[in-house]
């Protein structure tokens, strides 16, 4: 009896405000079948395809073979550009924790709401403006007659005008200025959750700002640290555009080989098997990051925990930390260790002969002015491409030598720009459409039942993002020619649709769990029914987080390249597809004056999500 009681009550919670418990697989069953049936299944086929049997002309045939794997593996080539893709990665990663930290620990100290709400804006929307817009700006900057050149000769450091690109330290400067983003709001996730009344303790121990910092600070953000550089890193590994675009044939990363293999030699199996192998790596690193440090792949947005003694969390930073001793050997093993500590000193002495009052004023006016540098870093090339979108030539030129809005109306008027608009936005809201109906009822579906394997439905939810883009596109490539679906826009609102999934999936788990579940009982005990009840009280209570859900894909496919190059088979051209093969053979202004509308674009949008969701960036 007791048994009957006790069903009957986990019954009617389960499905309180929802459909009732015995229908929980059926509302699980729609995102499960996307997640599984129509993502799982094309990984699984790349693996197999890895092993089948490639013949020459652009064909291949079922079978098993190892020679794609021993042709990865043992060519100098393909294992040159492996490493060169980790360590691009790896550098990628440590510029980003060293420019992102200052920034975001300036941003979680703040206490001025719009400044601090403006200046998130900004790196959220540049973090949103597709890889193509974004490396088109640094070409423009690093170019002969780009800014740095410019600048470089006026002051007669150059003698002539030079190009930084392509080359390894441009590839460098646009890889950071594109992750960079990633890692400020990972640490400034980490720098929020900060307990104040530790940092205030240590200043009423007579502890400085720096030795604050120091002492307390940096160990309770290390697991931020780790997660930040983790995900730059895992981000950087997929990387397509910006080698293709910054760098230079010694740069050919292994996202710009697979590419090369599927669409320019047609080798379906050796473009699959090394795809596993860049699998491989991310799922190594990963194995790494979990055994060394307390951060899981559900701990990348940065958020630390306190153990109970106030304490960091045990084996945080454990990437960094491994970062740092490497760069103490090098430094010791050059005989630089015993130099730098001098300077250390000197610089120490110097500071403990200030007063606290001049020294936090110092330090608060470096900090100013060094976030101030990197906001212009972030801004400013998008900043360059707004001015060059209005220049009267025919050609690139910065600044402008005058003020027209010829390229615009190219723009808007072109046959070839206007249907690539279409085919952007129509795929982008299509693909908006799919990810907030697959994230938001797999969340709801969680929230509202009990399910023995509930974890790993949620990791589901959050997997298609983890995955390398390219990946995500051969993927899908091959399972899409399998069954005569690829080369068409639908397939493009498929891949994007799961790809983007997570975003509302999270943001509307969260919504669930913020909700006050007293007024839908309100409305169940009036008699309300359970679908009522969804649609007059909880959507309406989610509906900021939903809506949210689903910009953020939209923008986020608005601005997708790879995937959408890939699935296209070039039948299909997106506003991201047409600005990249125009800079494959020219630089018209036209290309600034499309940026231009995405990056405003990309504004209101995140500036939209801001405001229907209460300040989400605070």
């Amino acid at each position: 009896m007791s048994t009957e009681t006790s069903t009957g009550e986990r019954a009617d919670e389960s499905g309180r405000a929802g459909l009732r418990a015995n229908a929980k697989w059926y509302v699980l069953s729609y995102p499960l079948a996307w997640l599984v049936a129509v993502f799982l299944v094309p990984l699984l086929m790349l693996v197999v395809f890895s092993f089948w049997v490639n013949i020459p002309g652009g064909q291949y045939e079922a079978g098993f073979t190892l020679e794609n794997y021993v042709r990865f593996l043992t060519t100098s080539l393909y294992l040159n550009q492996l490493w060169l893709t980790i360590e691009l990665a790896l550098v990628t990663s440590v510029f980003s924790l060293f420019l992102g930290y200052p920034l975001a620990y300036y941003l979680a100290r703040l206490d001025r709401p719009w400044l601090r709400g403006t200046l998130l804006i900004t790196i959220i929307s540049s973090l949103w403006i597709t890889y193509v817009i974004r490396a088109y700006a640094w070409q423009v900057i690093l170019a002969s007659n780009g800014i740095v050149s410019s600048v470089g000769v006026a002051l007669g450091i150059l003698e002539r005008p030079t190009s930084f690109y392509p080359g390894y330290w441009g590839l460098i400067v646009g890889m950071v200025y594109v992750f960079l983003p990633f890692m400020v709001l990972t640490l400034y996730s980490s720098l929020r959750n900060l307990d104040g009344e530790l940092l205030e303790a240590s200043k009423n121990l007579g502890a400085g700002p720096l030795r604050t910092f120091r002492r307390v600070t940096l160990p309770l953000t290390k697991n931020g640290i780790a997660s930040g550089t983790s995900l730059v890193f895992i981000l950087a590994l997929g990387a397509y555009v910006l080698p293709r675009l910054l760098g230079s044939a010694q740069q050919r990363t292994l996202p710009v080989l697979i590419e090369q293999q599927i669409m320019s030699e047609s080798n379906y199996p050796f473009g699959a098997a090394m795809s596993i192998g860049l699998i491989v790596v991310v799922l190594v690193f990963l194995w790494l990051l979990l055994r060394i440090t307390d951060v899981t792949t559900g701990d990348l947005g940065g958020v630390d925990a306190v153990d109970d003694d106030g304490d960091a969390p045990r084996g945080s930073g454990g990437v960094v930390a491994y970062a740092w001793g490497a760069l103490a050997e090098a430094s010791e093993a050059i005989g630089l260790s015993s130099a730098l500590g001098a300077v250390g000193a000197s610089v120490g002495n110097a500071v403990r002969t200030v007063d606290s009052n001049t020294r936090e004023a110092m330090i608060g006016a470096s900090l100013r002015a060094y976030v101030a540098a990197v906001m212009v870093y972030v801004a400013g090339p998008l900043a360059i491409i707004v001015a060059v979108s209005v220049t009267p030539s025919e050609f690139l030129t910065f600044p402008p030598g005058g003020f027209s809005l010829q390229w615009y109306v190219t723009f808007f008027t072109e046959p070839g720009w206007i249907v690539s608009l279409f085919n952007s936005l129509t795929i982008a809201v299509a693909a908006a459409l799919l990810s907030t109906s697959i994230g938001g009822i797999l969340a709801f579906s969680l929230d509202r039942f009990d399910y023995r394997l509930e974890s790993v439905f949620a990791t589901f939810g959050v997997l298609p993002i983890l995955v390398p883009p390219v990946i995500i596109g051969v993927a899908f490539l091959v399972f899409f020619l399998q069954i005569g679906f690829a080369g068409s826009w639908l397939s493009i609102v498929v891949a994007h649709g799961i790809f983007y999934a997570p975003f509302p999936f999270i943001l509307v788990m969260q919504g669930l769990r913020e909700l006050d579940r007293t007024y839908e009982e309100a409305a169940m005990n009036l008699g309300a029914s359970p679908v009522r009840t969804i649609r007059t009280i909880t959507y309406p209570l989610l509906r900021a987080n939903v809506v949210s859900g689903a910009l953020f894909a939209f923008i986020l496919s608005l601005n997708e390249y790879i995937i959408a190059w890939l699935l296209s088979l070039f039948l299909v051209e997106t506003i991201p597809i047409h600005i990249f093969n125009q800079l494959r053979y020219s630089y018209p202004p036209t290309i600034a004056a499309a940026s231009t509308v995405f990056i405003l674009l990309t504004v209101v949008v995140m500036t939209s999500i801001d405001r229907l969701s209460g300040g989400i960036w605070q």
